[in-house]
């Protein structure tokens, strides 16, 4: 399992956040070149196959685990710790923090689209007025990309 296959597990639907919440990937706004980049930088991390964290980094984790979800500092620490991780990611021309911040961000636009077509037209509505423009722009770029650029 990939470092952001992972991440993607453990990830809660955070959808209900204020709109002035305060992590980083909450205000990283995405593009659809940075979105290309994420995807075929993950891909090259699945094809690599690399090894998943030890019970001992899993356990180190667990300390800064917030309502079940890895803060995307750590994701990017764990990505930079690795040294072919972070060449595949930097090969891809993307720094970890970037790999890290527009994979949370794509992340969170493909559960918001995948929770509204859920949600009838009210709820989805008040779900998006909570979330910051940068979140809402996130959502309309990978909306207009359509299913090619989210997450699965």
């Amino acid at each position: 399992m990939t470092i952001l296959r992972a991440t993607i597990a453990i990830l809660p639907l955070f959808l209900c956040a204020g709109a002035h919440a305060g992590t980083p990937d909450d205000h990283f706004v995405l593009s659809p070149a940075l979105i290309q980049k994420v995807k075929a930088a993950n891909a090259a991390l699945e094809k690599a196959n690399l090894p998943g964290q030890t019970e001992e980094e899993e356990a180190d984790d667990d300390k800064y685990r917030k309502n079940g979800e890895l803060p995307v500092e750590r994701f990017i620490l764990s990505v930079e710790k690795r040294p072919v991780a972070k060449s595949i990611v930097t090969k891809h021309g993307l720094s970890p923090k970037e790999f890290g911040l527009a994979s949370y961000a794509l992340i969170d636009a493909s559960l918001y689209l995948t929770h509204e077509a859920m949600a009838g037209k009210a709820e989805a509505a008040r779900m998006q007025a909570r979330l910051t423009r940068e979140r809402q722009a996130n959502i309309a770029l990978v909306r207009k990309l359509g299913p090619a650029a989210a997450f699965k």
